[in-house]
């Protein structure tokens, strides 16, 4: 196990990418997210951010368009959005092809019919996600990543492009 970790320590460290400091990226997202109780499909924008050589940040938001649920409290709909502030370590892997962990807080809002007001749930996302740079604006992203909430852990894939500011 030390040696595979000595070995994606050396890759980290020894990687180079397309990203320049300072680049600014605007996007979307199309979701799906899926757990026991809310398998549901979503749309979000996304702002990515290159701190430094490799290493990006990105806000995102996402709606999560209502789904009908049954469980043990009876039939209803749940529709949800969440927020992200996650952090992108870029590992280029091809011409114009990067792939990246991704960790970072979450925030997820809920509603569901037949119970009062909204409901907030505060986690973590861990995941990974793979890139292809089309040209110098435009790329396009696949994730994945592990939403970890209170009561509605859920992975949730999502395709998306966008356009460098």
């Amino acid at each position: 196990m030390k040696k595979y970790l000595a070995i994606l320590l050396m890759m980290l460290v020894s990687t180079a990418t397309y990203a320049e400091e300072g680049d600014k990226w605007a996007g979307v997202n199309l979701s799906y997210g899926i757990n026991s109780k809310f398998k549901n499909f979503g749309v979000g924008g996304k702002l990515q951010y290159e701190v430094k050589e490799n290493l990006r940040l990105e806000a995102a938001a996402n709606y999560f368009f209502k789904r009908s649920v049954a469980d043990e409290y009876g039939d209803y709909g749940a529709s949800m959005w969440d927020v992200n502030l996650n952090a992108q370590y870029l590992i280029h892997i091809a011409d114009k092809m990067n792939i990246y962990p991704i960790i970072g807080p979450s925030i997820m809002t809920y509603k569901t019919d037949g119970l009062t007001g909204f409901h907030t749930r505060f986690g973590v996302n861990i995941g990974a996600g793979w890139e292809y740079q089309v040209n110098d604006e435009i790329k396009l992203n696949f994730d994945f990543k592990y939403q970890y909430l209170k009561d509605i852990d859920r992975p949730v894939f999502a395709i998306g492009a966008c356009y460098k500011l």
